[in-house]
């Protein structure tokens, strides 16, 4: 079976390596806040692809923890149960900072790395419909739901949101040319309506060789079944950016994160980009991160 789209997340544009003998020492810190770089230019893939930055960006954390040196204990700045809970943070511009505490302060020490724990990425992206190009919420899940909380997202769904923050069902799957409109429920999704009954055979799949529903990953993607799971968590090694001041900032990068081939030549991802003879390449750049303190 032919592969109908190629989804790559590169989980290593993540990291940022320090030096093996840097030691970053924090003192009187008072808070850790989150902040997001939309414009920064970056060199985020080597396939000729068109490129777009969200309109705005919201991530949900389960979980961040400062990871000790040099005899310094791990610090967990936060820790939430499940996917529920999560805190979500929504950005718009590059001044807008959101603070991760709860009421407490980082205890002075040596600290060389940050553990975050994602549950899902969201971006106002441009899709292709018949009205024209059309700014839509899709959330990424990077982590799974449906095994530790009986709920509905496998790592790399992609969901439709309304601006209410109501997801309205799966980016990709039957009946969705030529508006990209929401596909429900999950078993209709990705799948090709073999039966002509509007909801696909939950079977084979558009792409990946018809892997089922139940692998983790985007459609059953192998780059996905390989990462932790199932929260997805990623540590990232810092050399600190010291600017003098109070507080630690982790910086996102997202600039020109999605990523796709724009086939039909409309600006914006759409149903006209969906080639199962030619597969259609597109994928989603995790942020670059830096770790500032100010």
């Amino acid at each position: 079976m032919k592969k109908f789209l190629k989804l790559t997340i590169l989980l290593t544009t993540i990291l940022i390596f320090a030096s093996a003998c840097k030691k970053d020492t924090f003192k009187s810190v008072k808070d850790v806040k989150l902040r997001v770089d939309f414009s920064t230019p970056l060199n985020a893939s080597k396939i000729d692809m068109t490129k777009q930055t969200p309109e705005n960006y919201l991530v949900a954390l389960k979980s961040v923890t400062l990871i000790g040196d040099d005899g310094t204990p791990d610090f967990e700045i936060f820790s939430e149960s499940d996917l529920s809970s999560s805190l979500v943070f929504d950005f718009t511009d590059v001044n807008t900072t959101h603070s991760l505490m709860q009421g407490t302060t980082v205890p002075d020490g040596s600290y060389s790395s940050i553990k975050i724990e994602i549950y899902y990425l969201q971006m106002k992206l441009n899709i292709t419909a018949s009205n024209g190009n059309e700014p839509r919420n899709i959330r990424i899940y990077l982590s799974d739901d449906a095994e530790t909380e009986g709920g509905l997202h496998q790592p790399g769904d992609m969901i439709q949101v309304s601006d209410a923050g109501t997801e309205e069902g799966w980016l990709l799957g039957n009946g969705q040319s030529p508006d990209m409109s929401p596909v429900a429920p999950r078993t209709a999704a990705y799948t090709n309506d073999e039966n002509g009954d509007g909801l696909g055979d939950g079977n084979v799949w558009f792409d990946f060789a018809g892997k089922p529903g139940n692998n983790y990953g985007p459609f059953g993607d192998t780059e996905f079944m390989n990462v932790p799971h199932p929260v997805y968590e990623t540590t990232i090694e810092f050399s600190l950016i010291d600017n003098g001041g109070e507080n630690i900032i982790l910086g996102f990068n997202v600039n020109n994160c999605w990523q796709f081939e724009d086939k039909d030549g409309s600006g914006a991802f759409g149903a006209g980009d969906l080639d199962p003879v030619n597969p259609t390449k597109w994928h989603m750049e995790l942020p670059i991160m830096t770790v500032t303190l100010e």
